[in-house]
């Protein structure tokens, strides 16, 4: 009864009634070819720089200054000429950055502060919200997941929560959805959610990557077996292997990650295969080297177009990841183009005094088998110092303490790096809810 309303509650309200008809065109387009894909995204792209040129003020100054006309730009070389757009170019233009034909107060703002804690404000039309959910529920129905079926969700962030009012509590009842706030995630607080979703059983589990790992952990190590849902959705972070095994099995279902971001909304979900699409359709994503497209199976820089948010358009906008696209086709059979791989924040990258890169994923290699430890964060505040926060679990001594120091030595071999180990008994998640492995003061350019 309760998916029948929910439908019934998308038909008769205007934005979801929108999201129901783009929701049509994306189940059909994820079947088309690449070059099908492509030749759609282009168009698409091409509708948006001839708007941005023509009303938005940031990028008609851009343009000029770049010598060029969105006439110009007929081919994606043409394109890259149009110069890269930052977080802090957001910050300092976002008023210029709102389209002159429309309301700035009928948009959705959005606000996140990312890893770094520093705030960053975005709006998006009417047109984006409704392809955003049709992106949800594309990417959903692929692990069996449909609207109104129902849904555990482990959150933190303020705007999606839901509000305290007699209507949103509505709208969540017809959506059938519970929350943990992943704010303030406890033994206890888990233990409550635990409990409710056992009598309760959600069809999915959605989460931040990492929140929903230590619900699951929390899950095993009390020996809960009763909630089973058809499959977890993770986002939000980067979903280690030793993560995914473990939510699995507490689970007993399939993990699908997400990737996304609130400037930019959805750029990717990984299929039944496994295999981590790009929404082309609705996204121009580059990866890129030195400003250019890299060479096939090379790590670059994800700079991402949303292709649908005209009312403030995000053109090239740097979003601070690094990817490796994969040329071969996915065997589920759709044409979208697949990321073989999701290496992480550029701001993750520990960049040594020799001139080697690290990537965040490698401190596992030292950590993650020793039981004794929680979590941990590594921080470089300069090239040549290192700091390990350990949060620790039952018995862990000086010995291992010394266990860890040795190992990330023996690690660094010959870089002149200074190491420093604290122990903590909590490590706080940072202001967007995350917790984050590895984090660096260092700048990349890639």
């Amino acid at each position: 009864m309760y998916r029948q309303l929910y439908r019934l509650m998308r038909m008769v309200r205007p934005r979801e009634f929108s999201s129901l008809q783009y929701s049509r065109e994306l189940e059909k387009s994820q079947w088309l070819s690449l070059d099908q894909l492509q030749n759609i995204a282009w168009k698409r792209l091409k509708k948006l720089l001839d708007h941005a040129y023509a009303n938005v003020p940031y990028y008609r100054d851009r343009f000029r200054h770049a010598g060029l006309t969105p006439a110009d730009i007929q081919t994606s070389a043409d394109f890259s000429q149009i110069p890269l757009m930052t977080k802090d170019d957001v910050r300092t233009h976002k008023d210029d950055l709102i389209a002159q034909n429309y309301d700035k107060s009928r948009m959705r703002r959005d606000s996140t502060s990312g890893s770094t804690g520093i705030p960053l404000v975005v709006y998006h039309d009417n047109h984006y919200v409704p392809i955003e959910n049709a992106a949800f529920t594309r990417s959903r129905r692929w692990f069996g997941i449909e609207p109104g079926d129902k849904s555990a969700w482990i959150w933190g962030r303020r705007d999606d929560l839901p509000p305290e009012t007699w209507s949103a509590r509505l709208i969540t009842k017809l959506k059938r959805e519970r929350w943990l706030n992943a704010f303030r995630v406890s033994d206890e607080e888990m233990g409550r959610f635990a409990d409710l979703l056992v009598q309760w059983q959600p069809d999915y589990l959605v989460g931040y990557a990492t929140s929903v790992y230590f619900f699951a952990r929390y899950v095993s190590i009390h020996q809960v077996t009763g909630i089973r849902p058809n499959a977890v959705e993770t986002t939000a972070g980067m979903l280690r292997p030793h993560e995914r095994q473990k939510i699995e099995e507490a689970f007993d279902c399939r993990v699908f990650d997400r990737y996304g971001s609130h400037e930019v909304g959805h750029i990717a979900s990984e299929c039944d295969q496994g295999r981590m699409h790009i929404f082309c359709d609705i996204a121009y994503v580059e990866i890129l080297t030195g400003g250019k497209p890299v060479s096939e199976g090379a790590v670059g820089e994800i700079v991402v177009t949303p292709l649908y948010n005209f009312g403030m358009p995000l053109i090239r906008f740097r979003i601070g990841d690094l990817g490796v696209l994969d040329s071969q086709p996915c065997p589920c059979g759709r044409g979208l183009p697949v990321l073989s791989e999701l290496i992480g924040r550029t701001n993750s990258i520990i960049t040594l005094p020799s001139g080697k890169y690290w990537y965040g994923g490698i401190f596992l290699t030292i950590l993650e088998d020793i039981l004794e430890i929680q979590q941990f964060r590594v921080h470089q505040p300069t090239k040549d110092r290192l700091e390990i926060l350990l949060e620790k679990g039952d018995g862990l001594s000086q010995e291992t303490i010394e266990l860890v120091h040795t190992r990330l030595t023996k690690m660094l071999g010959d870089e002149p790096v200074e190491a420093s180990i604290k122990v903590t008994d909590k490590i706080p998640p940072t202001a967007s809810g995350k917790y984050l492995v590895t984090t660096s003061d260092v700048p990349v350019e890639l």
